[in-house]
């Protein structure tokens, strides 16, 4: 995590100082983009589940569903979701390809732990001591952790002419601070509601700080002095912390980003 702080540092410094070398050189861009990613990986049992077999992970679909990925028991992979926003500025050289960007990045990383279709619910210790024991009987819990991070990408462009559709190759980092964390929790009984919190202050948060890094392909629509439209395609992609999810330890995952450049100066 220290080298990857130092890139981001070293990156951001670096940036202004190329683009006071190569003054009248450069193409600068300032561009909006959103994207999302998958990660795929093995299941974390929360040590407050009491029965095991009741339980499953989903991934929320955006789309107003839930896709399933399997139960504790078959060990089956599952998935946490990252959806993000953000605003980008990017210097070229090199004729317009080659970039280096950088900006501000807002993303929300999720996953659900849910009910086995088996059962109606599964089995949460509330609390404990010598003479009682309480427990609650849960439909699902899906944490949500929000970050605020920023991106440094490198992205080189094949062919130097200065064509409508062009190709690109991409590498690129963020780093993110966790600034919160929430749930949703249905409980079986409604009742039961009134331990929300509770609840939500028994489940382990993810790292503070955490890092992402990825390879990309990319396709990028419109010419050097002109607006362009681009969509690019990571992986594989890597989440880098400690600990990164409650309900899921992900090992890789794969990703699409949408953007929109607009030039801040004439290059030719």
């Amino acid at each position: 995590m220290g080298n990857f702080k130092r890139m981001i540092c070293c990156g951001l410094i670096l940036l202004p100082l190329s683009t006071f070398a190569q003054k009248g050189k450069i193409g600068n861009r300032l561009g909006i983009e959103m994207g999302f990613h998958e990660f795929f990986g093995s299941t974390i049992v929360p040590d407050r589940v009491r029965s095991v077999k009741s339980v499953d992970v989903y991934e929320f679909d955006r789309y107003g569903g839930y896709d399933y990925y399997g139960d504790y028991e078959d060990k089956a992979a599952h998935a946490i979701n990252k959806a993000y926003i953000g605003i980008k500025y990017e210097t070229l050289f090199s004729n317009n390809n080659v970039g280096i960007s950088t900006g501000f990045r807002l993303s929300q990383l999720s996953a659900q732990l849910n009910h086995n279709q088996k059962y109606e619910s599964f089995i949460w210790l509330l609390r404990q001591d010598a003479q009682t024991t309480d427990y609650l009987t849960i439909r699902s819990i899906r944490q949500k952790s929000h970050y605020a991070g920023i991106p440094l990408e490198i992205r080189v462009f094949p062919k130097r002419s200065d064509y409508f559709f062009k190709q690109y190759f991409k590498l690129g980092g963020a780093l993110n601070y966790r600034y919160y964390t929430d749930y949703n929790i249905d409980f079986q009984d409604a009742a039961m509601s009134k331990h929300a919190e509770e609840v939500g202050s028994q489940i382990r948060k993810p790292c503070t700080f955490s890092g992402f890094i990825f390879p990309a392909i990319g396709f990028r629509w419109g010419k050097n002095n002109y607006p362009w439209v681009n969509v690019e395609f990571q992986f594989p992609s890597f989440i880098i912390a400690q600990y990164k999810h409650a309900f899921v330890d992900p090992d890789v995952g794969f990703g699409m980003q949408f953007s929109v450049q607009i030039p801040l100066n004439k290059t030719q």
